[in-house]
């Protein structure tokens, strides 16, 4: 589907159409340049606002989807009662949470269609093309900047460099790049042209090896789950691939190689591990600590120094505790975790449910398979990180999670009528 193909018959409809346009700059520019995409998004709000005051509409959602985001966001936002730093938290709360749940409202109301959605996720493919063509020049050019906060040559001497293109660091790039690589997958699988399929396949090769050149372990593995994943609700004959990893670590000796098998044994050199289980541990003492309402939302940076004294004489700032689930547990206790969990893990329940009884169409089956998909990546990226910190990743995943929510509407909608008409 085309832009210009976006026809308005009517003043409401043209106004509906701005806020779509507003809407696909915010998710164009989601991956590349955040006060690019502020400024889009600033204009989806403020249109979106005019367009429901001047002419209202239905602001129905699905429920099962939604209620646990809106339950979350809510024990978020009683997290930061007594937390250290209130108005910064607030203005954290607002610049994070609050921007997820008004993209994944926006996204519910304002696109209609299986056309529309799959607008949206050609803009993000969109970005997504820059991401990767930047970071391949980005590499070539040993435009690095910040290598030595990224490379432990003690521990990896082979390695040099680490791709991360405009998503600041590799780990985040990979987060990226694995949403893309479900997002990818799933409009290739499902598409019925060849020349499609060719151009996607091509596509999710150049994904493949920016996720490659990111050296990023956690998201390695994450890869494989995605294959397992795929194989799963498409063809299990894709399982094989797997056989690519000890192949790898057979007869190539290199810095990919090294960072593989790295996965598999502890070097007291790597620096990394012994940092990350100081972090969980501190993460869990938070917990216990404040086990109900958590130490507040975006505020482990300021506490952790107080659970390790070494970071706070250094003056160092750690900005979360590289593990999501340990994270979030002790930012929002067990109150938020529980909303948090209820909302992400079920949007994949949901997802399997759409895949196994409804009968859409390509692009719907796509974006359910994307958005599971999305959800399986990040979930075990997240044991040994905490990229949903980042803004840009986690405004894609609620993107994704909005797309899927607007087409869970309308299949709840065809059901319910179905079963009205069955009851006559």
């Amino acid at each position: 589907m085309m832009i210009r193909t976006l026809q308005a018959d009517s003043p409401r409809e043209r106004a509906r159409i701005h806020v779509v346009y507003a809407l696909m700059g915010t998710v164009f520019f989601m991956p590349l340049n955040l006060f690019a995409m502020e400024a889009f998004f600033l204009v989806a709000v403020l249109m979106s606002a005019r367009f429901i005051w001047k002419y209202g509409m239905d602001l129905a959602v699905p429920r099962r989807l939604v209620w646990p985001a809106a339950a979350f966001a809510l024990a978020a936002l009683l997290s930061l009662t007594g937390a250290p730093h209130a108005l910064m938290g607030l203005a954290f709360y607002a610049f994070t949470i609050l921007q997820y749940i008004l993209l994944y409202l926006l996204v519910i109301w304002f696109i209609q269609g299986q056309k529309e959605r799959r607008l949206l996720l050609k803009c993000l493919i969109a970005g997504a093309i820059v991401v990767v063509l930047y970071g391949f020049y980005q590499y070539a050019h040993m435009l690095t900047l910040h290598e030595e906060q990224w490379v432990d040559n003690s521990a990896f001497p082979l390695l040099r460099r680490r791709m991360y293109s405009t998503l600041y660091n590799p780990n985040l790039l990979s987060a990226f790049l694995l949403m893309m690589l479900g997002v990818t997958a799933s409009l290739g699988i499902t598409s019925r042209h060849r020349n499609h399929q060719w151009l996607y396949l091509a596509f999710l090769g150049g994904l493949m090896l920016c996720l490659v050149l990111t050296y990023s372990r956690g998201a390695w593995i994450s890869v494989c789950a995605l294959v397992i994943f795929f194989g799963f609700v498409w063809d299990k004959r894709l399982w094989l691939t797997l056989l690519v990893v000890p192949l790898i670590m057979f007869f190539y000796h290199g810095g990919v190689a090294n960072r593989l098998l790295s996965i598999f044994s502890s070097s007291g050199a790597d620096t990394s591990v012994s940092m990350r289980l100081e972090m969980w541990e501190a993460a869990v003492k938070m917990t216990l600590d404040h086990p109900f309402l958590g130490i507040g939302w975006g505020r482990f940076k300021y506490v952790y120094p107080v659970y390790n004294e070494l970071i706070q004489e250094a003056g160092i700032t750690i900005f979360h505790a590289h593990n999501m689930f340990l994270n979030i547990l002790a930012e929002t206790g067990i109150i938020g975790s529980i909303f948090c969990w209820w909302f992400y893990f079920g949007n994949l329940w949901h997802s399997f449910t759409y895949l196994h009884h409804a009968d859409g169409q390509g692009g719907d089956r796509a974006l359910a398979m994307a958005m599971a998909g999305a959800v399986v990546s990040i979930a075990i990226c997240g044991l040994t990180d905490y990229d949903l910190f980042s803004t840009q990743i986690s405004l894609t995943l609620w993107l994704l999670a909005g797309l899927f929510a607007n087409l869970y509407k309308e299949y709840q909608k065809r059901m319910e009528k179905s079963l009205r008409n069955n009851s006559q």
